[in-house]
């Protein structure tokens, strides 16, 4: 019995064996399978004094060895570093490494950077080169030191192909071997960019041209705006170097001068000097035509990049009326300064009151990483399981050149107490039907005789209290106050018209104003409400009377943001602050015929 134990132990333990190998197997072939490797250079043209970036990047690894470089025989090149990013889109992780190496020309002419080879698995991965043009006279690679060598400015842009609204990181790198001072940078207007700084000022040392530099660097993420061919200009470097300070001969001095004391030291001298970077050319390719699926719920101006959400709510459990704070942050290589709100899809037994969104940028891997986040209060009016299905943005992806969504799940927690949706409706329907009962009674009233009376003539009734002349001024003065209130009424719906037009709002200036046309623009749509009427009035008016939930819940939420920004505390931006409310009041305007 237990020969044959061990007899099915080990049959069972070589069966366990043979599928852990397998399955290690398939693993390494789907990694494999999954890893490509490519290669660029900053800036493809340039001269023999420029300063060129070759980047190796490896996709489907978080960490590789450096790859064998071979065919260099254009370039010499210098190892700056490896750069490792791990990213989680939509669920799926992906990872990258990056060597990134300096190339110094050799020549003029076309040239070729190395080919990179890596291998994983006995498989060999291949980057094929990449062709640089060298031009105009440039100087050479090993020559003496000169004074031109002693401060050099260069530019790049990475990368140098793009989409429109893709993110470019653009560095600015001072190369220095003297000291400076009063250093003072030109830089020329980078018209048709959006533009968001990365890191400044970042000091390092670095070897170029075969000489060891002090290097400043700056960058800073840049986001086409339109598509062509766009040339960032050179930029200027102006400052001074100081000179040694001299002391003078002290048996040639004069002891009669009032310059005594400067006879002995003279004071520091400094010389101007300055440097020009390379200009850069880049070529913005125009986004792709959306699919007709995609287009309506897209935002109106989508975002390009690598993009995510994250949804985050306490799941505990809540009482009717009460809220539910609900955050989504999305996190984003694109620009998100154009995004505004999130198509979220509410359903009506749901309030909803939105809170004004949070960003903040995080630099990541040489990029420029966006976060913001949107809150929402969400007030369930019926008992149950609340759920609010999940947020979908659609946006552009450069790597994959496709639209891509990024999802999120939907939120969902249990709700205790009664039913206030099915509550306030029977409310309404049981004071509807008491003013109804009110104001007709069918009961039947009691049959009485007929009485003979003639009842006198209204002028007879009249002329016994007032005479002929009194009721004529009565009546001339009756209609004069009639003509004054139909004026009155033409000028003020006059004023409500243009008070409410999108060409009155271009003149709103101040926050107050701003509230005052909304109240108008409230008042001259809905019964019941006035210029008088509260902020609270004029939310509860527009949940209840306005049919359209997303129109009502903007207004709302335009309202919620008025009332922060006026009586809050701590706003350093109030002019910011009205032109953003008075976008979104333009939208609602048009939305709201």
């Amino acid at each position: 019995m237990t020969t044959s134990f061990l007899r099915n132990l080990s049959s069972h333990a070589v069966g366990a064996l043979s599928v852990a190998i397998m399955w290690t197997l398939i693993t390494i072939q789907m990694v494999a399978a999954q890893v490509t490797i490519s290669a660029d250079v900053s800036p493809k043209t340039g001269r023999l004094s420029d300063l060129f970036l070759f980047t190796v990047t490896i996709q489907g690894l978080r960490s590789a060895a450096p790859p064998q470089l071979a065919n260099s025989e254009d370039f010499d090149l210098t190892l700056i570093g490896p750069r490792s990013s791990v990213s989680i889109i939509n669920g799926t992780m992906s990872s990258k490494i990056s060597y990134v190496y300096q190339l110094v020309p050799k020549r003029e002419g076309l040239l070729r950077t190395p080919k990179a080879t890596i291998e994983i698995d006995a498989k060999a991965f291949i980057a094929e080169p990449v062709e640089v043009t060298i031009h105009g006279q440039g100087q050479a690679v090993n020559h003496p030191p000169s004074d031109s060598d002693a401060l050099l400015l260069r530019q790049s842009v990475t990368p140098t192909t793009a989409y429109e609204g893709q993110q470019l990181v653009h560095s600015l790198t001072m190369y220095t071997r003297i000291d400076l001072s009063e250093i003072s940078m030109e830089e020329p207007t980078l018209d048709g960019f959006w533009q968001e700084d990365i890191a400044n000022n970042q000091r390092g040392n670095r070897r170029f041209n075969t000489l060891e530099y002090t290097t400043i660097e700056s960058s800073q993420a840049l986001f086409p705006l339109r598509s062509g061919k766009i040339t960032i200009p050179k930029h200027h470097l102006r400052a001074k170097t100081p000179t040694q300070r001299q002391v003078v001969d002290p048996f040639s001095f004069d002891f009669f001068t009032d310059n005594l004391f400067q006879q002995f030291f003279r004071e520091m001298d400094f010389t101007p000097v300055g440097a020009t970077s390379n200009d850069v050319s880049l070529e913005i390719k125009p986004l792709p035509a959306m699919p007709a699926d995609l287009r309506e719920s897209a935002p109106p101006v989508v975002v390009v990049g690598a993009t995510t959400l994250k949804l985050s709510y306490p799941l505990e459990a809540i009482n009717t009326g009460e809220p539910k704070s609900i955050a989504i942050e999305v996190t984003s290589e694109g620009n998100l300064n154009t995004l505004k709100s999130l198509p979220i899809k509410v359903p009506p037994q749901f309030k909803v009151y939105e809170e004004k969104p949070d960003t903040r940028v995080d630099p990541r891997s040489g990029k420029l990483i966006t976060h913001k986040t949107f809150r929402y209060s969400l007030i369930p009016l019926t008992p149950g399981l609340a759920r609010v299905p999940g947020v979908r943005l659609i946006f552009f992806n450069p790597q994959s050149g496709a639209y891509e969504i990024a999802t999120s799940s939907d939120i969902a927690f249990p709700v205790r107490g009664a039913d206030l949706l099915t509550a306030s409706s029977q409310s309404e329907r049981t004071t509807d039907r008491d003013n109804k009962d009110t104001s007709s009674d069918d009961s039947p009233l009691p049959a009485t005789p007929l009485m003979e009376y003639d009842e006198p003539p209204l002028s007879e009734r009249v002329s016994r209290y007032i005479s002929a002349q009194s009721a004529l001024l009565i009546f001339v003065a009756l209609c004069g106050v009639a003509c004054v209130a139909l004026v009155a009424r033409a000028r003020k719906s006059g004023e409500e018209t243009i008070e409410v037009s999108p060409g009155a709002l271009s003149e709103v200036a101040s926050m107050k104003d701003l509230e005052s046309f909304v109240r108008d623009m409230i008042s001259a749509k809905l019964e019941r409400v006035s210029e008088n009427s509260t902020l609270d009035e004029l939310r509860s008016r527009v949940a209840t009377k306005l049919p359209d939930q997303s129109l009502s819940l903007a207004i709302r939420s335009l309202l919620d943001d008025i009332e922060v920004y006026t009586y809050g505390k701590g706003d350093s931006e109030p002019e910011t602050n009205v032109h953003v409310l008075k976008e979104r009041l333009e939208m609602i305007l048009t939305r709201w015929h």
